[in-house]
């Protein structure tokens, strides 16, 4: 089946389940739950196909005014009405293995926890998708400016050129030109990388154009933007659990590990200049990722107190 036939046949089924779910009898919330976790895909086509509806906008009007639930996180099984009713007005949201599914926000601090994803529609038909330990702010006077204070999201960019997308990462510019790319902000060190169209790095006369398929690294504000190449395909694919590295530190992989897994793990001594480049795969429990991804990185995790350490695996050293 080719590429375009197999979106075709996606959109279909998330066209039947919105249909199916407007029946009042409709049971299937937990195969629909299942759906939505079986690919990234399907939530953009679920997503696509209830933004589509003309029932959405009209289920908004009458319930602008509904009261909000008494928790933010909404197991699909068990709120079938605040999914696609209330939800739709004030914040949709269905927590699904982590994820909140889906939140339309204008304004404010989002914050996720580490282990927690948060996928964001925001007013002008752009979207981010926040991994773990990350912080977001929206400006309310703006939807088009963002400022990533910590962690790491993508962000899926409707462009329009006389408005343009701005991201602010510290006192660091992106400006989309079309786009979907993934920031992580750790400390004062910044990577920005380009799934599709482009982004430009600090607007201005050192300004840098990034097309799709290349990333930057600039480990300080003060430091010089290192430039390299990745797979476009790979922007963002932690959210389907796959964190690809091209020479990165272990104490990097470390931190991206906690994100994920929603556990602190930290880089213990001897592995400071140790280097991986490869793919990890980090779905699962904690404890099946260690075990996993480990023997690839050359080292073995131990519980200490709360956190995990990362150690050289038999005392090895680099």
């Amino acid at each position: 089946m080719s590429t375009q036939a197999q979106g075709v046949n996606i959109s279909e089924e998330a066209r039947g389940w919105v249909i199916a779910t407007r029946d009042p009898p409709f049971d299937g919330w937990e195969r629909l739950s299942e759906w939505l976790e079986r690919d990234p895909a399907h939530l953009a086509a679920y997503e696509a196909a209830l933004d589509a509806d003309e029932w959405a906008a009209q289920l908004l009007a009458l319930l602008a005014d509904a009261p909000p639930p008494a928790s933010n996180v909404i197991p699909l099984r068990a709120r079938r009405r605040w999914l696609l009713g209330a939800g739709i007005a004030a914040s949709l949201l269905a927590a699904v293995g982590g994820w909140i599914v889906f939140q339309r926000l204008d304004s404010g601090e989002i914050v996720t926890a580490p282990g927690e994803r948060r996928t964001v529609q925001l007013a002008d038909g752009s979207r981010i998708v926040l991994n773990g330990a990350t912080v977001v702010k929206l400006d309310s006077d703006d939807p088009r400016h963002v400022e990533l204070a910590s962690g790491e999201a993508l962000f899926d960019v409707r462009h329009d050129s006389s408005h343009p997308f701005v991201v602010m990462a510290g006192s660091t510019r992106l400006v989309d030109a079309g786009t979907v790319f993934n920031v992580i902000r750790d400390g004062s060190s910044l990577d920005l990388a380009v799934g599709h169209g482009a982004v430009i790095f600090e607007p201005g006369p050192r300004e840098i154009r990034l097309n799709a398929g290349e990333a930057l690294h600039r480990s300080s504000p003060r430091a010089a933007p290192v430039l390299r190449r990745t797979n476009p395909q790979a922007v963002g694919g932690w959210q389907a659990g796959q964190l690809q590295y091209e020479n990165a530190s272990l104490d990097q992989i470390a931190r991206d590990l906690g994100r994920n897994t929603g556990l602190e793990v930290r880089a213990g001594d001897g592995i400071e200049r140790m280097r991986f480049t490869g793919t990890l795969t980090v779905t699962g429990a904690p404890e099946e990722v260690f075990a996993r991804v480990g023997p690839l990185l050359g080292v073995t995790f131990a519980p200490e107190g709360a956190a995990w350490k990362m150690m050289p695996a038999n005392g090895s050293r680099p």
